[in-house]
């Protein structure tokens, strides 16, 4: 058998058939070139001891074929459709979100930060975390803890370089 002919003689089967079971028009082509790979496949596997018509053999297989290429296309999101209330795609989902390095290092850091900070004391601990992650103001502090601003001031100074000093280090 000529494989170009054959493929020619079933080439109406595979436009009826792209027809039929594509929605969307702009994969076509690749349906057509499944249909054709399939059409190969019977080419190389046809048995003539089974006693089946070699057409009716390649039409039930390009069927089958362009029914599950469709299929598998109407499955899969298209990466260019919008995703999100504000009409955002996956790229740029994907763009925006997606720091591997930076999301690695912003959490070593605060491994490193939570470690240099277990090696403050309780006191200087209190200061750094009431100001710098509560937001509350040195003199508000010093109110709370009953003592001098000047003392929470210098508390934070040397809370502040042993950070530094443990931060660079490490």
């Amino acid at each position: 058998m000529d494989k170009e002919k054959v493929l020619k003689s079933f080439e109406p089967l595979l436009k009826k058939c792209c027809g039929i079971y594509l929605k969307n028009f702009s994969d076509f082509e690749d349906a057509m070139q499944e249909g054709r790979i399939a059409i190969l496949k019977c080419i190389e596997n046809y048995n003539e001891n089974l006693k089946v018509p070699f057409e009716a053999y390649v039409k039930r297989a390009v069927i089958n074929t362009i029914r599950d290429f469709s299929r598998k296309i109407k499955d899969m999101e298209s990466l260019d459709e919008a995703v999100t209330e504000d009409g955002e795609n996956f790229y740029e989902i994907i763009a925006s979100d997606f720091d591997l390095e930076g999301d690695y290092f912003k959490k070593e850091d605060i491994k490193r930060l939570y470690d240099a900070l277990k090696k403050l004391t309780k006191k200087q601990r209190e200061v750094i975390i009431e100001h710098f992650f509560k937001g509350k103001p040195l003199v508000e502090i010093a109110k709370n803890k009953r003592c001098h601003y000047m003392a929470v001031v210098r508390l934070k100074d040397r809370a502040l370089d042993k950070l530094r000093e443990n931060f660079i280090f490490k």
